[in-house]
């Protein structure tokens, strides 16, 4: 980041939490329920009913935690499809749900505390796309655990902000910040040419790439490591599977499951992610006019370009 980027990171909480937000997660949701095959991978589809098994043995409901729920489309869905679970949404903004049954209910505060009143009550745990933007990621993991009963289940999942292009090989973000370019939005002056010099520097590296780098670092903890990393470090989990998903934009990839869908679904998220990330960028210190000849190549760039983005998910038990 440029030296005169605000760092936002230890703001309790950095992304948008507006209607249009929380209709870009319902999209999100989407996505991760093609990448994955549901409200869970398939592989732990016994566990999830085992543990239903043994919650009705002991005559309690089990007990299912989505921490970071957001607009809670995950816990409501996971509510309905199991009408035996209790399901709890945590989240540190107040969202308001109109369809939600009733075994589901909101928490609203922060994970450090509220997590806190469930020692040892969950089932099963769902997490996704939280522990990078928590000031201590290793810290929430332990808390997963805790939270857990022995034997219940971890969902666990992550995006990341690297680019794969249509061979699979990483593509090089252009980082201005780094230019040789002096621009227009660093320097307040008004010669025409600086922006063609802008773009004439950028020659070989993806915009769209770029623009990922910079609100991953803009927004990722300093402390954050892959999520399998953050798991083994905290003793007593065991991990039933860990891998990762490809997501083309734009574009139905080659050899990817469920591609064409993936392509459609990641290219509405990854327009509106630009379009509801411009708030932040400026805080962070980007000019309106920097953030306008951005949106002009990542627009190009998605259109045309054959982009992989790149997601994680982990199941483990305690």
């Amino acid at each position: 980041m440029s030296a005169n980027t605000v760092d936002i990171r230890k703001a309790a909480y950095k992304l948008p939490t507006d209607v249009k937000e929380m209709d870009r997660l319902g999209i999100q949701h989407t996505l991760w329920s093609l990448l994955i095959g549901g409200l869970y991978p398939v592989s732990v589809s016994d566990r999830v009913e085992s543990l239903l098994d043994a919650a009705t043995a002991r005559e309690k409901p089990p007990v299912v935690l989505d921490v970071g729920c957001g607009s809670a489309i995950w816990s409501i869905e996971m509510a309905k499809t199991f009408p035996q679970f209790q399901v709890v949404g945590f989240d540190l903004n107040a969202q308001k749900f109109s369809d939600a049954p009733t075994n589901f209910r909101f928490i609203q505060g922060d994970l450090s505390t509220t997590l806190l009143e469930f020692p040892g009550q969950a089932d099963i745990i769902h997490c996704r796309c939280v522990a990078q933007h928590v000031v201590n990621p290793q810290a929430l993991v332990r808390l997963l655990y805790e939270s857990l009963r022995p034997g219940g289940l971890l969902l666990l999942a992550d995006g990341d902000w690297i680019v794969y292009d249509q061979h699979k090989k990483l593509v090089e973000p252009f980082k201005w910040w780094e230019s040789n370019t002096v621009t227009t939005s660093t320097r307040k002056s008004r010669e025409p040419t600086s922006t063609v010099r802008l773009e004439e520097d950028s020659h070989g590296r993806s915009w769209y790439a770029g623009w990922l780098d910079f609100f991953g670092n803009l927004t990722k903890s300093k402390d954050y490591r892959p999520i399998e990393e953050l798991v083994k470090s905290v003793e007593g989990w065991k991990v039933l599977d860990s891998r990762s998903y490809l997501s083309p934009i734009n574009w139905p990839g080659e050899g990817i499951e469920n591609g064409e869908d993936l392509g459609k679904v990641l290219n509405i998220n990854q327009r509106n992610f630009f379009l509801g990330a411009k708030e932040i960028a400026l805080r962070a210190g980007l000019s309106s006019e920097m953030i306008e000849i951005w949106g002009r190549h990542y627009e190009a760039e998605v259109e045309t370009g054959r982009f992989y983005n790149v997601w994680y998910y982990l199941t483990a038990l305690k």
